[in-house]
């Protein structure tokens, strides 16, 4: 799950856990509701009916596997799986709050097997989570043995090509301070995964056994008005920015919006202009 074999790093799993957990409160409205329109366009794609069992996987803060929930009815289930505490007690206490007595919400490590048996679910989703869940094809291949025939799977990913000139030179100053940083940074793979690339998507769900997926794209942006609104802003974009972020002091951020501007400012129009793309698939059991 992790790119770095640093001892300081005991378990890849707890920076990301780490991460979601103090996002857990800012996750659904942050970047003006992004992370809620991502789930609300996964829900739609995977097309839940009355009476299907379904798996989210990362379901984080419950937004795709409440809304789920709510369409596949009562005579359906939904199982949630995160690594996050804090996001599963708001995963849970919105299936509370909506009166949903459907769903199951669980802690638990992802990786290369599910403890469910074959052939026990019409539908997982993963949204926005198969790029920290260690290596993406065995997580895919276990999706593909625990759905039943005639099943299907839905994800949403990053798509990290589609990044602006501002964010690449973002990412390139987060190299330099995580190469000069005092301590252990942990970098997740999926910090700047090429998972949400469509043909990469679409091999490895044909390679993990589905059919041919069906794509789509939702792109977003907008653009901060100085260095420490994007700051502020970029440190949620993902367990690498907010691990090294969140440990500089007021002088050493100084320096940062400082080196942050005077990048900027070379960029024209392009300064403090980000975007945030993502992929949406859909592919049926082969």
């Amino acid at each position: 799950m992790m790119r770095t074999s640093d001892p300081r790093i005991s378990d890849p799993a707890e920076p990301i856990a780490d991460f979601f957990d103090a996002f857990a409160a800012l996750y659904d409205d942050w970047a003006r509701g992004l992370h809620s329109r991502v789930a609300s366009r996964l829900v739609t794609l995977s097309a839940p009916t009355p009476g299907e069992d379904c798996l989210d996987v990362g379901c984080g803060t419950g937004l795709v596997a409440n809304a789920v929930a709510s369409l596949v009815g009562p005579r359906g289930t939904v199982v949630g799986l995160d690594v996050a505490p804090g996001m599963l007690r708001r995963a849970r206490d919105r299936s509370r709050s909506e009166g949903l007595r459907n769903t199951v919400f669980e802690h638990e490590r992802v990786s290369h097997r599910l403890r469910f048996q074959d052939g026990l679910f019409d539908l997982v989703t993963l949204g926005t989570s198969l790029a920290f869940l260690g290596d993406p094809l065995a997580v895919l291949t276990e999706a593909r043995r625990v759905l039943r025939d005639g099943g299907r799977i839905a994800l949403s990913l990053r798509r990290r090509s589609l990044v602006t000139p501002a964010q690449e030179a973002f990412f390139g100053w987060l190299e330099e301070l995580t190469a000069q940083h005092w301590r252990a940074i942990p970098r997740p793979q999926g910090s700047r995964s090429p998972l949400g690339e469509p043909q990469t998507l679409r091999r490895l769900l044909l390679e993990a056994g589905f059919g041919e997926p069906v794509t789509t794209m939702l792109a977003t942006g907008s653009q901060m008005p100085s260095a420490s609104a994007w700051i502020d802003h970029m440190t949620w974009s993902g367990p690498w920015p907010w691990a090294l972020l969140t440990t500089l002091g007021p002088t050493e951020r100084g320096r940062l919006e400082a080196a942050l501007g005077r990048e900027m400012e070379r960029m024209g129009d392009e300064a403090f202009h980000y975007t945030d793309a993502f992929t949406f698939a859909v592919a049926p059991t082969a």
